[in-house]
């Protein structure tokens, strides 16, 4: 890792999410995502405070999928630790399919931040 490259984890629920997609080529796919991030040659968008799902500002998005033709089906959440402008990490949320909010919601879960209906 050079002096330049951000750490590199993944919280323990969603090393389930890297295992659980459907493809070798997807699960390389996300991994080097997080190593573009790392090395500072990728940077996701912005997520922000939903207010069906939870606070997610201080989190990114990647779309990919198994081909560069066609809409990427998956996305991978992630955040820069401790903070975007002091950031030494890069931690990966949840991956998961681009359906309806499912990883936002997980991500928000998992950072205990999800909106609970009333």
């Amino acid at each position: 890792m050079s002096s330049h490259e951000l750490g590199r984890r993944i919280l323990p629920a969603a090393k389930a999410d890297f295992d659980n997609l459907p493809s070798d080529n997807l699960k390389r796919r996300a991994i080097q995502i997080m190593m573009d991030v790392s090395r500072r040659q990728l940077e996701g968008q912005p997520l922000e405070d939903h207010p069906s799902v939870g606070d997610l500002s201080d989190c990114r998005k990647v779309y990919f999928g198994d081909t560069d033709d066609g809409k990427p089906r998956y996305r991978l959440v992630y955040r820069l630790l401790p903070n975007e402008v002091e950031a030494v990490e890069v931690e990966a949320v949840a991956v998961g399919e681009r359906r309806v909010m499912s990883v936002y919601v997980e991500a928000a879960r998992r950072l205990g931040r999800f909106v609970e209906d009333d």
